[in-house]
């Protein structure tokens, strides 16, 4: 997908109005239910500091039970990828749930309801956008897509040629654009470079313009 065809998702992306609870409003429903957790407080603490530093979070969803280092890879990837873009008023983070706390293997001490909270919190919360890896299927970005749906926070879909996702997924109202590859490295990993750096120059010309006004 050529760098003119991620313009559009770009600018749906800066137009974009999540509707979101503030970590403030988070945390008091967190403790009302009796659900604050050491963990929980600890993922609370990095939330407020990432919301601080950066004007661009994005929640990078993928499946991790069972799946293989080379699949978590990937998630790695392109949370390195959004690392580098930290152009003043555009700076971005990306969140990859495996590296900050949550890996089933690396964090088997986190609790099921201890990781909902967390993934809730980066997924529905803090992101201002969402990538989702389609391929390998997975239980837990099925329900992130639903998070990031209902809070009308904007993703892109990552899917493997020939992988044909259901008419559900395809039909998500908040899915700005599906990017499909051979080989993530080769060939996805570019086009969500050319849709990054579309995203930055929109985030920087509206910031300018919000300025002049």
């Amino acid at each position: 997908m050529s760098t003119e065809a991620m313009r559009r998702p770009a600018e749906m992306f800066i137009n974009s109005s999540p509707n979101r609870l503030s970590i403030d409003d988070y945390t008091e429903q967190l403790i009302t239910k009796g659900r604050m957790t050491a963990a929980v407080e600890e993922s609370l603490i990095k939330a407020s500091a990432k919301r601080l530093g950066h004007d661009i979070i994005f929640y990078i969803a993928g499946g991790l039970t069972g799946m293989s280092d080379a699949v978590k890879e990937r998630y790695f990837t392109l949370s390195e990828l959004v690392a580098t873009y930290q152009e003043p008023g555009a700076a971005m983070f990306g969140y990859a749930p495996h590296l900050h706390g949550t890996d089933p293997i690396r964090h088997p001490d986190v609790s099921p309801a201890e990781v909902r909270d967390i993934d809730y919190l980066w997924a529905a919360v803090l992101a201002d956008g969402q990538f989702n890896f389609w391929e390998p299927l997975a239980h837990g970005n099925a329900i992130e897509a639903g998070w990031a749906e209902l809070h009308e926070i904007p993703a892109v879909h990552l899917v493997s040629e020939g992988v044909r996702t259901s008419r559900l997924v395809r039909g998500l109202r908040n899915c700005m654009s599906t990017i499909a590859y051979t080989d993530f490295q080769a060939d996805g990993l570019p086009q969500v470079q050319a849709f990054l750096d579309e995203v930055q120059q929109a985030q920087l010309r509206q910031a300018s313009e919000s300025a002049q006004a």
